[in-house]
């Protein structure tokens, strides 16, 4: 072969070796989890391969020619991974955090069991319905695109549902999340009606753009749901609610949890209280608000997830120790006991010891610290373990649609990226408000009583200054 050519082709080969460790090195630095140190070995070795492959291949001996195949091979193995194995990261990244940008709506029709074979029977009847003020035009257009019907609004739910039963009305209108809030109180619902008509409405959410560069102080809020829906777009109570507040700087946690019935002014609702649950009936933002409201802080974050995720992050994680203050048999998992003492659980058994109040006479105020236990063991779990820690977005992708947050990439990584690189131990702290039992008219329901916990003033401005003084810690 001619020098001339060969001198070329090396030299396109050394360009290209280059070139892809130049693009793995940006893509690892687009990925932002590997801190100083690590970067700087990752650079030594792709330094290091690139100079003893450049004079291996520049040497006029064979055996050293031969060498730096066997090199380049290497480099090109390791390049070629590592920008697949990154940029997937990085695009799944892209998608998973920040993601609470859609939130849909589904509506049903709803008639007593076997009434009516379609929703085009309902011709010139009676429709009761209870509907958003922001959905209810294009809602009721919907129904007119079908049928002719006598259309009647409800201020109260469960006026509305009974007047179903009483068969004062033909049929009903209702979003799902507010048919999962009578199933509450009626746990029969489904023998007695029939959903002859379903349809969604989708709103787009204005995504926040968050500009970070550095860890701080924050508070983020959980929201979770026991919703039968599959996907969590859709609007739903709020069961769990939770504040994490976190500090960086001094690795200290504190979990402070509310409980579903606190009675509070839901956030852009006028007139009667409602239990904290129903805010998120209104969407995520709107339960978010209400707890900014509650306690005088500002939520920096919020994350809702799927009840059915607690079993797949605990699986993930390879399992957790808790520990139970008495013995008792699980009511949400049959032939299960859990012993007083350190229990391991999969997240099957974690769930359901989350949602466990039966075995305790304290109800949901012990479920309460349950939740709070499973997620300190959690959040032990991970922190300690770096091969969890690097593969985080395996553990997102899993979980798929079972939460949405609007924590953007940039929090997770620069938090990943920190604790990897000195693998610290936290501290972690829990917190709950509490209150007094009563029986009120909320805003869902305001010509009937239902259960609240009326808030202790105490504990809510105790737990104000806790949060703030984790927020100032230096």
């Amino acid at each position: 072969m001619n020098k001339k050519i060969l001198i070329y082709i090396k030299l396109i080969i050394i360009f290209i070796m280059l070139l892809l460790s130049i693009y793995l090195f940006k893509v690892i630095l687009d990925i932002n989890i590997l801190s100083t140190k690590y970067i700087i070995i990752l650079i030594s070795i792709l330094v290091i391969l690139n100079i003893i492959g450049i004079l291996t291949l520049i040497s006029k001996r064979i055996l050293f020619n031969i060498l730096s195949i066997i090199i380049y091979f290497i480099l090109v193995i390791i390049c070629i991974l590592g920008i697949n194995i990154g940029s997937s990261t990085l695009s799944f990244l892209n998608k998973a955090f920040n993601n609470n940008t859609v939130e849909i709506n589904t509506y049903n029709v709803i008639i007593l069991k076997n009434k009516y074979e379609d929703i085009y029977k309902l011709n010139n009847k009676k429709i009761g319905y209870y509907l958003e003020d922001n959905d209810k035009e294009e809602v009721l257009n919907n129904i007119d695109d079908l049928i002719k019907v006598d259309k009647i609004s409800y201020e109260d739910i469960y006026e509305l549902y009974n007047n179903l039963l009483s068969k004062e009305l033909d049929a009903i209108l209702i979003a799902s999340s507010y048919l999962d809030l009578l199933e509450e109180d009626n746990k029969d619902i489904y023998d007695n009606i029939d959903i002859i008509y379903s349809f969604e409405i989708e709103n787009i959410l204005t995504k926040k753009e968050n500009s970070i560069d550095k860890l701080k102080p924050l508070n983020i809020y959980i929201s979770g749901s026991d919703s039968r829906s599959k996907t969590i777009y859709n609007k739903s109570r709020s069961d769990v609610n939770m504040i994490l507040t976190i500090n960086p700087n001094t690795k200290h946690i504190l979990i402070t949890s509310i409980p579903r019935d606190y009675y509070v002014q839901v956030h852009g609702q006028t007139g009667l209280k409602d239990k904290l649950t129903h805010s998120g009936i209104y969407g995520l933002e709107v339960s978010e608000k209400t707890i900014e409201d509650l306690f005088d802080i500002e939520i920096d974050y919020s994350i809702k997830i799927n009840f059915n995720a607690v079993t797949e992050i605990v699986d993930l994680v390879g399992g957790i120790e808790v520990y139970s203050d008495s013995t008792f048999n699980s009511y949400h998992k049959k032939g299960w006991t859990v012993k007083k003492g350190y229990n391991y659980m999969d997240g099957e058994k974690a769930l359901a010891y989350s949602r466990e109040r039966y075995a305790y006479s304290s109800g949901d105020r012990h479920r309460i610290q349950n939740q709070q236990q499973v997620l300190e063991a959690v959040f032990k779990k991970i922190m300690k373990d770096k091969s969890i820690l690097i593969k985080y977005d395996e553990l997102l992708v899993s979980l798929n649609n079972l939460y949405r947050t609007t924590i953007p990439k940039e929090v997770i990584s620069l938090f990943v990226k920190n604790q990897i690189d000195n693998m610290s131990t936290w501290t972690f702290d829990s917190n709950w408000v509490n209150g007094s039992n009563a029986s009120l008219p909320t805003h869902t329901a305001p010509k009937s009583k239902r259960y609240v916990m009326i808030p202790y003033e105490d504990d809510v401005k105790k737990a104000h200054d806790k949060i703030t003084k984790v927020l100032a810690e230096t």
